[in-house]
């Protein structure tokens, strides 16, 4: 019987960006395909461009009807689940303003709805969840692969959720064969800026971009706290690599460990946008406040939730995750030398993208 894998969050972009990785790696697997009613037709498509990107796609992409937040997880039966030997759960919101009841759904009953699925497919074998390093809420110092509970309170609903949603995993360990992933903040890809959602830095490009050649710029507290970006191609080939070592109850972290902070990102957004900026340092909880007006937040495409991440001591560890992606020959790239990619496919498709992506 082949090995084939279940994936959720499909049609989305980190999914369909991950299963040409994935299939490249199982000759012989399809995947199955958890989407939504109200996907169907967009799924459809976007395996229809998968396949004529990809040869080895073709005939391998199964689209299976149903939703995380069903106790079922899908409508029907399919006999061919019992061929599943992983599972690949990409399936979240990812929104820092989203609010507690749909967090909750999803990332949290989705995940219970999806290991209870899991329990009755009797070939699995690992369980990959892509969780976030920003489970790490408020935490400051140091946060390891090895970190889980620290304590910590959070900055948003998104990131207890996603919290919660570990915390559920790891509590079935004795029953699922689990293995998570922690990104950072997911930006464009690093060879075309490709993305689907302009959140993150983005609104902060696109402030950049509409000020004077001569500006003043706003520094949120010490401006030296990093700000951890990682482009979505090292994520997915980081996953898909890791996913094929024989170990299971591992937790990697896929993120910048040379991290640039708010005022050098700042500064390396203004050179590629050709602004001299001036740094005004303004207090957190006050650039906090001003957002929450209305008029101010839709003038400079910020958010009271997106201002948190400005200025937080907290720095990611991800040691033994690129020693392990080296075997691979993958390593982590250097924003410097893509963000100008970044910013130029931002810019040419500012007017087209959400920037809340499927949701």
């Amino acid at each position: 019987m082949n090995k084939n894998i279940f994936i959720t969050g499909f049609p989305g972009f980190i999914t369909s960006k991950l299963i040409p990785e994935l299939l490249k790696q199982r000759d012989d697997a399809k995947a199955y395909l958890l989407v939504q009613s109200k996907f169907i037709n967009q799924a459809q498509k976007q395996i229809q461009k998968l396949e004529n990107q990809f040869d080895h796609l073709r005939s391998k992409l199964v689209i299976v009807e149903g939703d995380l937040t069903y106790p079922g997880i899908i409508y029907d039966g399919y006999s061919e689940l019992n061929s599943i030997s992983e599972i690949f759960n990409l399936a979240a919101v990812y929104d820092l303003r989203v609010s507690k009841n749909l967090a909750y759904e999803i990332n949290v009953k989705g995940t219970e709805n999806l290991i209870e699925f899991a329990k009755k497919l009797p070939a699995l074998e690992k369980f990959h969840h892509i969780s976030t390093c920003y489970v790490a809420g408020w935490h400051r110092g140091e946060f390891t692969e090895d970190d889980f509970d620290k304590g910590q309170s959070f900055k948003n609903y998104y990131e207890e959720s996603k919290f919660l949603s570990e915390k559920i995993i790891r509590e079935n360990k004795d029953k699922i064969p689990f293995i998570i992933y922690r990104p950072s903040i997911v930006i464009g890809d690093s060879k075309t800026g490709e993305t689907n959602k302009f959140d993150g830095p983005y609104p902060v490009i696109f402030l950049i971009k509409k000020l004077p050649r001569v500006s003043l710029m706003t520094q949120i507290g010490t401006g030296a706290n990093p700000v951890n970006l990682i482009p979505v191609d090292y994520v997915v080939k980081g996953i898909a690599s890791l996913s094929t070592l024989n170990s299971i109850y591992e937790t990697y972290h896929l993120c910048d460990p040379e991290p640039l902070s708010q005022m050098q990102l700042i500064d390396l957004f203004g050179k590629i946008l050709n602004k001299k900026l001036i740094p005004i340092k303004v207090n957190y909880t006050f650039a906090r406040k001003l957002m929450k007006n209305n008029f101010i937040s839709n003038l400079t495409g910020l958010y009271p939730e997106l201002i948190d991440y400005f200025d937080h001591d907290l720095f990611f560890k991800c040691k033994k995750t690129t020693n392990l992606l080296r075997q691979f020959d993958i390593q982590p790239p250097k924003l410097p030398d893509y963000i100008d990619i970044i910013i130029r496919y931002a810019i040419d498709h500012q007017r087209e993208i959400s920037p809340k992506g499927l949701w």
